[in-house]
């Protein structure tokens, strides 16, 4: 073997070694384990949740961190199992689901909630906190609404859960941001056709935070 064929393979060794020992790629997801969740005696309504924005630094597959007042990361090794809209959507959408198995007599209102989320902020900064900032909207229809007409209530949101380090710590501060938004939006629905609902929280405090209101309605 030659000097220049010897280097060649030198060469090859040593990439191949570098990537044997190059760090995993981690993958995280926003959906809770799916225990816990409460049996309905009749079929459950349908949730249909649409989040129609996602600030777009943290639409993407790679986690980001924020690092100082105008400085954050993108962490390379540290990705969502799928895209940020559908983690947020399938996570909001059990969490829900949840909350509507425990309560009683809301069932026979309406068949279908439609939620729609606008997701203003989405950031996390290890050892301090992991912060949700959005507004929502709810809709319900269904026969046991007078006439077939539908509730619907727009209510702002904000959750500040305290977090220390790790990136899988910083991802459950959002599972319980979206624990808490899912609290606020089963908060003001009606329990019976002639219930108008509640007033938009004015507080769903987390650790480190809370949500307030903007307006709500029903009709």
């Amino acid at each position: 073997m030659n000097a220049f064929s010897t280097r060649l393979v030198l060469a090859w060794l040593v990439s191949v070694g570098a990537a044997c020992t190059s760090a995993p790629i981690r993958y995280y997801t926003l959906t809770p384990p799916s225990d816990k969740t409460p049996a309905f005696s009749q079929t459950p309504p349908a949730i249909d949740v649409r989040v129609v924005h996602i600030p777009p630094q943290v639409n993407r597959s790679e986690l980001m961190i924020r690092t100082g007042p105008v400085e954050v990361m993108l962490l390379e090794n540290e990705r969502w199992a799928s895209p940020v809209n559908d983690e947020f959507k399938n996570a909001l959408g059990l969490e829900v689901l949840r909350r509507l198995g425990r309560r009683t007599g809301l069932r026979p209102v309406f068949t279908t909630l439609t939620l729609v989320i606008d997701v203003q902020h989405l950031e996390a900064e290890l050892g301090r906190h992991a912060l949700l900032q959005a507004s929502w909207s709810a809709r319900l229809s269904g026969p046991g609404r007078p006439h077939g007409s539908a509730w619907a209530a727009t209510c702002a949101f904000r959750a500040d859960e305290e977090i220390h380090n790790g990136y899988a710590e910083m991802v459950e501060g959002y599972q319980r941001d979206i624990a808490a938004l899912a609290d606020a939006i089963v908060a003001v629905l009606p329990t019976s056709a002639s219930d108008i609902g509640a007033p938009c929280p004015t507080s769903m405090a987390g650790s480190a935070g809370g949500s307030g209101p903007t307006d709500q309605k029903g009709q």
